[in-house]
């Protein structure tokens, strides 16, 4: 039975130490996600949607930049900085997009709690693959000297 413990444990040590990266992200990006929705909400109220979601996306994004570029990509050339602003850009409009076509036309302009919570959600869920796989594509790291 020991023998088999000692397997799965390194299998899962295996799992974890292949997956850092995006683990990580996943991590970094949970986080950065309460902070934008807090900050869509509360400035929904006052404002449209898609510049109350602009303002959380945009949140998100400069505490994300900070904290993956760190943590997720080791690197903060000035190539990786336009990268990740691109991304986030690319971002930006499909949570935009996302956030309004639910909201005006799936949920006729609810204003209500699930409705705000499905479509911002959706809003974050499909971008969040997009953007890091490309970043995972072509974000240069450490090791990479060309623009740094």
């Amino acid at each position: 039975m020991n023998g088999t413990t000692d397997t799965a444990d390194q299998q899962k040590k295996g799992f974890f130490k292949t997956h850092k990266a995006f683990l990580m992200y996943g991590l970094i990006s949970v986080f950065v996600t309460v902070i934008d929705v807090i900050i869509c909400r509360v400035c929904e109220r006052f404002i449209h949607i898609v510049a109350a979601n602009t303002i959380g996306v945009i949140t998100g994004f400069i505490i994300q930049y900070f904290l993956t570029a760190k943590h997720v990509y080791n690197t903060r050339s000035k190539r990786s900085f336009v990268i990740f602003l691109a991304t986030f850009l690319l971002n930006l409009l499909m949570a935009n997009v996302i956030v309004y076509v639910f909201r005006e036309f799936v949920f006729g302009g609810s204003d209500e709690g699930l409705p705000f919570l499905i479509s911002k959600g959706a809003s974050i869920v499909f971008p969040f693959f997009i953007t890091y796989f490309i970043r995972k594509k072509v974000m240069p790291t450490k090791d990479d000297k060309k623009d740094e």
